[in-house]
């Protein structure tokens, strides 16, 4: 995990490329999505929690769909497994990589990190690693060329975009962005 997350494509070889090894990536997500679902239905037992739950278990299968669907028409369907198996187990680095900058931030700038543009900085340095991983482990793990993983990250981005619309457009007009958005030092009394 930590030589994918360095950008080194030897660490693919320590994924396996079974469905077991898949399921077995899966089950920490899936246990946090239960957990979290459960306690956000009992804070507050209604139609949108539930839309929540909903929503927050197709962010986790959905970009395995549509890699997968990418796989396949691109003729790599074999090497699927362990790309998400790796995919899935990288993607944890990222809240380290935040809590890097956020530690970073809290050293040098204290009062930064408590306004809306620090916790805007720590998020977006979060969001761009992510990108560059999912972009990374495609290339590494389908074998695709930049181009191509380009256009898987694209792809993912796009379906979780559309989703959240039609989430949005949907009763009970659950606004996934919202609860995305919402950083730290955002509320009404953060510093601009």
């Amino acid at each position: 995990m930590l030589l994918l997350g360095r950008g080194r494509a030897e660490g693919i070889a320590f994924f396996g490329n079974t469905r077991d090894a898949v399921l077995t990536a899966l089950a920490p997500r899936i246990a946090l999505w239960l957990v979290g679902g459960l306690l956000t239905c009992l804070h507050a037992p209604d139609t949108t929690s539930v839309t929540r739950l909903l929503f927050s278990l197709c962010m986790i299968l959905l970009p395995a769909a549509v890699t997968y669907a990418l796989a396949k028409r691109w003729e790599r369907a074999a090497l699927w497994y362990r790309y998400i198996t790796a995919a899935w187990w990288t993607d944890w680095l990222s809240p380290f990589v935040m809590l890097g900058v956020a530690l970073l931030m809290a050293l040098g700038s204290p009062a930064l990190l408590e306004t809306f543009y620090g916790g805007l900085i720590v998020n977006v340095v979060g969001f761009a690693y992510s990108l560059w991983m999912t972009w990374f482990i495609a290339r590494i793990g389908l074998g695709l060329r930049p181009g191509r993983a380009l256009i898987l990250v694209g792809a993912v981005l796009a379906s979780l975009a559309l989703m959240a619309e039609i989430t949005a457009l949907l009763p009970p007009h659950y606004v996934p962005w919202h609860d995305f958005m919402s950083l730290p030092g955002s509320g009404p009394a953060a510093k601009h």
